[in-house]
């Protein structure tokens, strides 16, 4: 009788351990059916990914390359900005040396007083009323030149000359 429930506590624990055995091999089988959905899911989610990811690599491009003709117009307008610079400078300088030699010419047609020599010296350039007032010597004596000289005296009313006095 010892050897028969021996037996029997021999099978119990033989049948528990199968029990046991059989009930992890179900439970693995559940847990890897779990994972292979979220594998499929996670694969699902991946591949919606990589698509975003393509779109977003495609206007990224597209913005660069969008990019790249804004900054060709910017250097192309930094280029004309500088041209345009270089043309003022080459026009602000020719200005400079028609005015010096406007001012020689002037300076050699009109005798110049000599307190007005000795204070373009000290000063060291000519002021602005200064050549008006040239020109408009210049322009009057060459108006004197060009007509004819009337005597004012002898005419009166709307013909007299304004700039004689009455």
């Amino acid at each position: 009788m010892a050897w028969d429930l021996a037996a029997y506590g021999i099978m119990t624990a033989s049948l528990t351990i199968a029990a046991a055995f059989v009930i992890g091999i179900v439970q693995i089988c559940r847990s890897l059916r779990r994972l292979d959905t979220a594998l499929g899911r996670l694969g699902k989610e991946t591949e919606a990914s990589l698509l975003q990811c393509k779109e977003l690599a495609e206007e990224a491009k597209e913005t660069i390359a969008a990019s790249r003709q804004s900054l060709q117009g910017f250097s192309s307008l930094a280029e004309g900005a500088r041209a345009l610079g270089e043309a003022a400078q080459s026009t602000a300088q020719g200005i400079a040396k028609a005015t010096a030699l406007c001012r020689e010419r002037l300076a050699s047609i009109i005798p110049a007083s000599t307190e007005h020599c000795d204070h373009n010296k000290a000063s060291g350039n000519s002021d602005l009323s200064e050549i008006s007032r040239i020109l408009w010597l210049l322009w009057k004596k060459r108006r004197s030149e060009n007509e004819p000289n009337f005597d004012c005296s002898r005419h009166s009313g709307l013909g007299a000359d304004p700039s004689q006095g009455e």
